[in-house]
């Protein structure tokens, strides 16, 4: 080794040294202790040319600059040493937390279920039809079942069951005066109401007046005078309410509620087939060579069942049929 290469190399050799055994001098409390962002050497460089770098780290001096950007060292967040002196923040990703999710439900079996007992199915019999016509003879009067003159049109023999001639014009009386001779004192002292503007309304009307039984017909704004003229001759007493059916049902059913009356519309009750069923007692009595009834309904079935029962109770081998919209349903 040449003399100039002993001179360079000892000299930095000795400042070598110097920088690792002098003592650390203590920062001054005006200094800042982060020496990533506001030490001008660390961007700038040196401030004097020729002079050396000095670099701060953690707050005391530094053996050597890093090459780390301070900029890049922001958003992290766990620190750990790197390239012997720098510490950087290392992100740790947390999964989401998961959903537990709840346990089906136990399955149970058959037996753990409370079994409600369903109500019996109820039968019309002829037993109960034959108890509403001796009930109901002394005032439903036996129509006349008549030879039409229609017959020799169709080439067949017709007769004609005249149940128009009752006091409403309608076969509905036979059920609603039976309906109304099986109601308990109670309800018959109390009362009873409707609120359809039908000839079961007008049937329940005049019947329950002559029962002496309290009857009250609620009737919309939009039902004709003649009508309600009508239910009042009867003997009724009638209240005007709302402007369709469905108010004045409402209003029926609120009254029936709380006043303990009877709300009544025409249903599928026993009682009331049985009391529809005579119809067909009498056309069996009157015309006992018959092949065939003829039903008229418009809606309701009760009739075609009660006559149904009585007339097959005496001849099963007779059809009974229903006659609505030019469609028949033979039984």
């Amino acid at each position: 080794m040449n003399f100039a290469a002993q001179i360079f190399y000892s000299r930095y050799l000795s400042e070598r040294l110097e920088r690792l055994f002098s003592p650390k001098p203590a920062i001054k409390d005006s200094e800042d202790h982060d020496p990533f962002w506001e030490r001008e050497e660390l961007r700038l460089g040196p401030s004097q040319p020729g002079g050396s770098y000095k670099s701060v780290c953690n707050g005391t001096v530094g053996r050597r600059p890093t090459l780390i950007e301070p900029e890049r060292l922001k958003d992290f967040g766990e620190e750990e040493l790197l390239n012997g002196d720098v510490k950087f923040h290392e992100t740790k990703v947390v999964a989401a937390p998961q959903v537990k999710l709840m346990d089906p439900p136990k399955t149970r079996r058959v037996s753990e279920f409370r079994v409600i007992p369903r109500p019996p199915v109820q039968y019309l019999r002829f037993e109960d039809i034959s108890a509403a016509a001796f009930r109901i003879q002394s005032v439903i009067q036996k129509t006349p079942c008549t030879y039409s003159r229609l017959s020799k049109q169709y080439g067949m023999e017709i007769f004609l069951k005249k149940e128009h001639l009752h006091y409403t014009g309608s076969v509905k009386e036979r059920g609603v005066l039976y309906l109304l001779t099986c109601l308990t004192q109670e309800q018959q002292r109390k009362g009873v109401i409707v609120a359809t503007d039908c000839n079961f309304s007008m049937a329940v009307a005049h019947h329950a007046v002559e029962l002496k039984i309290p009857v009250f017909v609620i009737m919309p704004s939009s039902c004709s005078s003649p009508r309600l003229r009508t239910y009042r001759d009867y003997g009724a007493m009638v209240i005007s309410y709302g402007g369709t059916s469905h108010d004045s049902q409402n209003h029926a059913r609120h009254l029936a509620k709380e006043n303990g009356y009877l709300y009544l519309e025409e249903d599928e009750s026993e009682a009331y087939l049985a009391g529809l069923g005579t119809v067909g007692m009498e056309i069996f009595e009157q015309v006992p060579k018959v092949d065939a009834v003829i039903v008229p309904a418009a809606g309701q079935y009760g009739l075609l069942a009660s006559t149904a029962v009585a007339i097959k109770h005496f001849n099963s081998q007779i059809l009974v049929a229903v006659s609505m919209h030019k469609k028949s349903d033979i039984y």
